[in-house]
């Protein structure tokens, strides 16, 4: 009966010694806690940071890639008037006939008048389209 009554005052005794420790570990868990808040504050503000950032940039390559496309379609139509220009343009031969000059055939003189009639035709096409980009820019 005596050790049973030595063997209830060891134990209470190293219960007395935890309890004593006890409000030190609870102090240590809180403080671990609130630096882990804190931690966890600071990521997440940097989280909805970085994905401000990739919506801004998501926002910015969708511009770029239509503007790189409207760049594109506008080098194939720029290309096309050039083409259409060169064939309106070629080189003219030196044919020059003053109006009081007279024709000796029938035929050159038709064909005076429908290639001048076509040199007419070109500049005001070549005007219009020099207008059109004028007024486009």
């Amino acid at each position: 009966m005596k050790e049973d009554i030595e063997l209830k005052r060891v134990v209470d005794e190293q219960c007395a010694l935890e309890f004593v420790d006890l409000p030190r570990q609870l102090d240590a868990k809180i403080l671990e806690c609130k630096n882990l808040e804190k931690k966890n504050t600071s990521l997440e503000a940097e989280l909805r940071q970085k994905s401000g950032l990739e919506d801004c940039n998501q926002s910015l390559s969708a511009e770029l890639n239509k503007k790189c496309k409207e760049s594109e379609s506008l080098k194939v139509v720029n290309a096309l008037l050039m083409e259409q220009i060169d064939l309106q343009l070629r080189p003219a031969t030196p044919l020059v006939l003053q109006s009081h000059q007279s024709v000796p055939d029938a035929t050159l003189a038709k064909k005076y008048e429908d290639l001048l009639a076509t040199h007419e035709n070109v500049t005001k096409k070549l005007i219009g389209k020099e207008d059109f980009i004028s007024h486009s820019k």
